[in-house]
């Protein structure tokens, strides 16, 4: 491939993400390893047919929904108001109630009032999730650490600035301090593998790893490089960076 072929493809996959194209369309271009935990398993097994619970932040109606919710007993936080109406509609039909979360530091909810509250890469307030959480209740998060999709500061000068500095150890000080019992806390690092240096282009946008200022055209030389290396091992691949914490609140 040579660069200005290279350059065409990346500006094609950064113009397809921007017009909302769906990632199937990468379906065969890039592979994930497994993460040791299945985060959804994890919140299955703990959710009994009374539990009331809260999703606050899991990116996703369809990962609340597969959990099966009891109508009336389910719980979602949505921070923007547009988007939370259209919410409250997509969830009427199974009974989940949507919020709007103003401020993590500030939940719109009771003392005491869930059996188990989980995130999937969302922010929180430990002693704000204690304090809506019962006594013996569960929190459940799975977070992307500090060291996430990173392909190391000579390709993309800046991403370290951008890094979130979450770890396994600093997210269980947290809660901790903030009152709970850690029941489980593990970490990992997933490969992603790329085939084609276009994918990585999508990818880097739908992850969100990049600086606000990131685009195809200020990274050409950066993209024509990774490309190169591409053609030298057939694949271009990277470390994820995974935790998963349960703790009680006692």
């Amino acid at each position: 491939m040579t660069r200005s072929e290279c350059i065409l493809l990346c500006a094609a996959e950064e113009k397809a993400f921007y017009h909302g194209k769906g990632s199937t369309h990468l379906g065969g271009r890039w592979s994930e390893e497994s993460l040791p935990w299945d985060f959804q398993e994890m919140l299955r097994s703990r959710l009994t047919g009374r539990s009331v619970f809260l999703d606050l932040g899991s990116g996703s109606c369809s990962f609340l929904l597969s959990l099966d919710p009891t109508p009336g007993l389910a719980f979602y936080a949505e921070e923007d108001e547009e988007a939370a109406a259209i919410l409250r509609q997509r969830f009427r039909p199974y009974g989940v109630e949507v919020r709007q979360v103003f401020d993590r530091r500030d939940l719109p909810f009771s003392d005491g009032k869930f059996d188990l509250v989980y995130t999937r890469n969302g922010d929180f307030c430990p002693e704000e999730v204690c304090r809506i959480l019962k006594r013996g209740g569960l929190f459940l998060t799975q977070q992307s650490g500090g060291v996430d999709g990173r392909f190391s500061g000579e390709a993309f000068p800046g991403w370290e600035e951008t890094a979130r500095p979450d770890d396994l150890n600093g997210a269980i000080t947290r809660l901790e301090n903030a009152g709970f019992l850690v029941r489980k806390g593990q970490e990992a690092y997933p490969e992603l593998r790329f085939r084609d240096v276009g994918a990585l282009v999508y990818w880097i946008h739908a992850a969100g790893w990049q600086p606000l200022d990131f685009s195809v055209e200020k990274h050409e030389e950066a993209f024509w490089q990774l490309q190169q290396r591409l053609d030298e091992k057939g694949f271009l691949a990277c470390r994820e960076h995974r935790f998963v914490v349960e703790a009680q609140k006692v």
